[in-house]
């Protein structure tokens, strides 16, 4: 029987999800009605996960669908996922249960494909499916054999990991179908990689990409997999789709083939800026695109900009009409005057009083660069910490993770409070030996949130509000580090049986680490005016999916170019072919066009003035206001 979605479900959905008089138009309805096979092509800030969740949402009251299949939805994060969670709340409880999966490419690929078939093709289990172990176990292999070293150097191979096991043959290759170059697998030295790659895989410890090969494998081996999965899932929705590479297209279509499938494709290929292709060429082409071709989130001057810079003009964009933006502008500094840009944006905010947050400066190239005198974000800000966000403190005892919590508790934010005691009860199951059930790997804060959350609901919302009291108390020192630990200690115990394991020291010494004792630092990559304004800086890669009020995109060096020296004649409205024909303008155009769609109110773009030193008339025509750093600075 067809599933039919009617005005009133939409209604019914409408009223859940959007403000009180707000309604879907007509391109997010044609979605949310359409049950074929049509990939959904999407602008920036055009709202298209609250479109994907209204379709979810009328979806789960529809169930059970005949044969008693269900939905398959996979994202690229986590995050991704628990935003759906988040939004859908009891209404949709429906759809994070049998016979549906929410979940990562990753997980969807461990858990149906890599591990079942590893276990029948090897008559083991896998061990773990982690790019942390497995590098570290493969340096530790290669790192005896001193002429194996000697020839990475030579052949500039930084890993063995770099390469891949072809889905057929299990050889080794460039990647998943191309031969190693000039290496035979006649050869001794390419016998010797390819048996250090096959005794780590036969011994269960396998890379990300591992687990792609194992399933390719497996597919190939099994061509008819797909009718497997036909038995349970009816409808296909992939996420942020631009994002998708090679490995993971090549999975997903052989297993949800379109024709046997509902699939529904959602992403915009003017963001794809997180996969690994360089060219002029997405992986993923959109199949019988529908378009979202509005967006929510700026107004008709930075959608007069964006419409120039970026690569794809298959839609066309509309502007919210609802949100004024003020017209662009160009901030051009000269040599030796980075460091003031970010202040000069800053005097801008001001101008327009624009009180809403927040403000961010981002940039192409994080890596420090100033050495070589190429620009890269620590130009303009010189602290900038490039793996601050990434960086994770790891203490030998649970005393020590509550210290440190009640240590940065006064200067950061109640996520990073939580954060950190999640990653103390991740840690306490590493220690114990512990393994997530989804596939294998050792726990992190995200999968201790969705394991507590998925076995115990109740006692992981009051965890949740314990939190909250808890970081008061921190905030006005009325929680001491042992009344911290024993409460972790509890809700531990409460859900994983950890009294008699290898991790009893771990939750039981009371020597808290000295590292906890030193001073704690401000919170990085922004800047706090005496005012109270707050400028973060970071990667465009770093704020990707965000709004803003305000952003500024920092000039910086890739590939012996700047980006105002790539992007010059599309900042003008211009769309030379011949520029678009180019990957490394293509890539510059990608980075562009997220950074450019993050603010709803003022877009500006730091360069320096040599670059566009003759293009003024021009770019002023197409709605750039120019001014210089040192000009705002007076100001």
């Amino acid at each position: 029987m067809a599933i039919e979605i009617t005005d009133s479900d939409i209604t019914y959905a409408e009223n859940l999800l959007l403000p009180p008089g707000h309604s879907f138009n007509k391109e997010r309805r044609d979605f949310i009605r359409c049950m074929s096979s049509h990939d959904v092509v999407a602008c920036p800030g055009s709202g298209k996960t609250t479109a994907l969740l209204a379709k979810l949402i009328i979806l789960a009251r529809k169930m059970p669908f005949d044969g008693g299949r269900g939905i398959c939805v996979l994202t690229h994060t986590n995050v991704a996922i628990d935003l759906i969670k988040q939004r859908a709340g009891k209404e949709a409880d429906s759809l994070f249960q049998y016979p549906n999966f929410f979940g990562t490419i990753q997980t969807f690929v461990n858990q149906f494909l890599t591990i079942p078939y590893f276990r029948s093709k090897f008559r083991k289990p896998i061990v773990s499916i982690d790019d942390e172990r497995f590098y570290a176990e493969l340096k530790k292999i290669c790192s005896v054999d001193r002429n194996l070293l000697i020839w990475m150097e030579h052949k500039h191979i930084s890993s063995l990991g770099e390469f891949w096991f072809n889905p057929e043959t299990l050889d080794l290759g460039k990647n998943l179908d191309d031969p190693i170059p000039n290496l035979s697998k006649e050869t001794a030295q390419y016998k010797k990689i390819h048996g250090i790659r096959m005794n780590l895989l036969e011994k269960g410890i396998l890379s990300y990409n591992d687990a792609y090969s194992v399933a390719l494998n497996y597919i190939h081996s099994n061509p008819a997999l797909f009718q497997a999965f036909r038995g349970r899932f009816n409808l296909i929705f992939l996420d942020e789709s631009q994002d998708t590479d090679v490995h993971q297209l090549r999975v997903l279509d052989s297993i949800f083939p379109p024709a046997s499938f509902i699939v529904q494709r959602i992403g915009d290929p003017n963001q794809a800026i997180f996969n690994s292709k360089v060219g002029n060429e997405s992986f993923w082409t959109p199949r019988a695109p529908l378009y979202f071709s509005d967006s929510y989130r700026y107004g008709e001057s930075i959608k007069k900009i964006l419409t120039a810079v970026r690569v794809y003009d298959h839609v066309c964009l509309q502007p919210c009409q609802t949100i004024e933006s003020y017209p662009p502008q160009l901030i051009c500094f000269n040599e030796g005057e980075e460091q003031q840009v970010i202040y000069a944006f800053k005097y801008l905010i001001e101008k327009y009083g624009i009180q809403e947050k927040p403000f961010y400066a981002v940039g192409w190239i994080g890596k420090n660069r100033t050495g070589e005198a190429k620009l890269c974000i620590p130009s303009y800000y010189p602290t900038y910490d490039q793996i601050q966000k990434k960086s994770t403190i790891i203490f030998h005892n649970l005393i020590s993770y509550s210290a440190y919590a009640i240590k940065i508790s006064s200067s950061e934010s109640v996520k990073r409070f939580y954060d950190i005691i999640l990653q103390s009860i991740a840690q306490s199951l590493n220690t114990a030996g512990i393994k997530t059930e989804e596939h294998l790997q050792i726990y992190t804060p995200r999968s201790v949130e969705r394991f507590w959350n998925q076995h115990d609901e109740r006692s992981f919302k009051d965890f949740r509000n314990n939190i909250a009291i808890h970081y008061r108390s921190a905030i006005h020192a009325h929680i001491s580090p042992t009344d911290l630990c024993s409460f972790i200690k509890s809700v531990i115990l409460h859900i994983w049986p950890l009294e008699n394991s290898s991790a009893q020291f771990f939750l039981t010494d009371a020597h808290i680490d000295p590292i906890v004792q030193s001073d704690v630092k401000k919170p990085a990559n922004q800047i706090i005016f005496e005012d109270g304004v707050v400028i973060h800086v970071g990667t465009v890669h770093s704020v990707k999916g965000e709004t803003h009020a305000s952003t500024l995109y920092l000039e910086t060096n890739y590939q012996s170019k700047n980006d105002s020296e790539r992007l010059i004649e599309f900042l003008k409205g211009n769309r030379p072919k011949k520029y678009l024909d180019k990957p490394h303008h293509i890539q510059n155009l990608l980075m562009a066009h997220v950074a450019f769609s993050r603010p709803q109110q003022l877009l500006a773009f730091a360069c320096q003035a040599s670059n566009i030193s003759g293009h003024e008339a021009d770019l002023m025509k197409n709605g750039w206001e120019i001014s210089s750093v040192s000009d705002l600075i007076k100001k």
